[in-house]
């Protein structure tokens, strides 16, 4: 990944960009950021352009060869930093579970249920917060603001059995052992349950309903599936739930059509 902001913006100052984002808390700062400019290089600018966060600034006339060997170094340590990222077993800002840790724990998870052919399942979910109304229709949108709150509420009120995960931006998922399609449904209703009274309670900020794609099996040493085809099918359910959120936003991955 790499932000190329240039000096010419009309409407607002790059450096100004560059200062907003390194400051909030919602842009990756491991991302480069390379200022651009139709100028020559006025010294000044540069130490501003750095002083809000560029990783680099470039002025006419610019000579390409060293600037191209510094986005390779930039590009390759942000790469590395990825790798290392995504082998974390518990991301920092939620507490919850990574993905890696999610693959990690499924086939201890799947062994057990294997041996005792116990249902499992795996639950997706993508909270959308109140957005605005529009007549008499409540609108909801998938927003960064209050979801370590909503993941909080996931960790505290889920079952101990349960393995809650961070896998995407704005996504979460439980591995649910012993628990069928019925069960996953109930986890669901208990979670949208919670959330409302938290949001009653102010503990977080507003009102939230869940986008939830859901896969189980009865049997998993019957169903031929794995654990870890179980998240893949709870998410491809997940991408087809409505988008405007209400309390029917469930799909299971065994009503998804066949094509």
């Amino acid at each position: 990944d790499l932000l190329v902001l240039d000096e010419s913006l009309t409407d607002v100052r790059a450096i100004d960009v560059c200062r907003a984002i390194r400051e909030g808390t919602q842009f990756d700062h491991s991302v480069p950021v390379v200022m651009t400019s139709p100028t020559p290089v006025d010294p000044r600018t540069r130490m501003a352009a750095f002083a809000a966060g560029a990783w680099e600034y470039c002025g006419h006339p610019v000579d390409l060869e060293p600037v191209f060997i510094k986005l390779e170094t930039f590009l390759r340590a942000r790469g590395e930093l990825v790798v290392a990222r995504g082998e974390d077993f518990v991301n920092a800002t939620t507490g919850l579970y990574t993905s890696f840790g999610l693959r990690q724990l499924a086939g201890k998870l799947g062994a057990r249920a294997l041996r005792k052919h116990e249902p499992f399942a795996c639950v997706a979910f993508a909270p959308q917060v109140h957005d605005r109304e529009v007549g008499s229709s409540m609108l909801w949108k998938e927003s960064p603001v209050g979801f370590a709150d909503v993941a909080h509420v996931f960790r505290e009120q889920s079952r101990q059995s349960d393995v809650v995960g961070h896998v995407g931006d704005l996504r979460l998922a439980i591995l649910a052992p012993d628990t069928d399609a019925a069960g996953a449904r109930l986890l669901v209703a208990r979670l949208q349950r919670e959330l409302d009274r938290a949001s009653e309670n102010k503990s977080i900020g507003g009102q939230v309903r869940l986008r939830v794609g859901y896969s189980a099996v009865s049997d998993l040493a019957s169903s031929n599936v794995n654990v870890a085809e179980l998240v893949h099918r709870a998410e491809s359910a997940l991408d087809h739930a409505p988008i405007q959120g209400d309390r029917n936003a469930i799909v299971s991955f065994d009503d998804l059509p066949i094509y």
